[in-house]
């Protein structure tokens, strides 16, 4: 019994992957068309978005204008650059860059020691006030 069991269930893992790829088939290129220009369109003018094409390399920018076959990214360079316009024909990948307010890594790290440092320092005071 445990054997047919075992047996029943190792067939059941090895099955279901199979299963659900066999589920996923490709959307054709008019629909992912559609849905790009919806997913851009979506976008906030202004918002800081990641686009990787595929001719060129990845651009970070600032969304300027959508129109209905590309969008105009202004990128975020050391060096001011001009606009750029992007159809969304060659576009391979496009996300929103979320910005989180300013506060890097460093920045956390810095918070904490600093708050880290000022706890042991009031502890250390109280010690000092206690022991008169």
């Amino acid at each position: 019994m445990n054997r047919y069991l075992t047996l029943l269930v190792s067939a059941a893992l090895v099955a279901a992957p199979l299963r659900a790829a066999a589920m996923q088939t490709p959307v054709a290129p008019a629909v992912e068309a559609n849905a790009l220009r919806e997913l851009v369109a979506a976008i906030p003018l202004g918002s800081r978005i990641r686009v990787q094409t595929t001719t060129g390399p990845r651009l970070t920018g600032t969304l300027m204008s959508v129109t209905a076959d590309a969008m105009v990214v202004k990128p975020s360079t050391r060096v001011p650059e001009p606009a750029v316009t992007v159809p969304l024909s060659e576009i391979t990948r496009l996300e929103r860059v979320s910005s989180n307010g300013g506060l890097s890594v460093g920045k956390a790290v810095g918070i904490g020691l600093a708050s880290g440092a000022g706890a042991i320092l009031t502890l250390i005071a109280f010690a000092f006030a206690m022991s008169d």
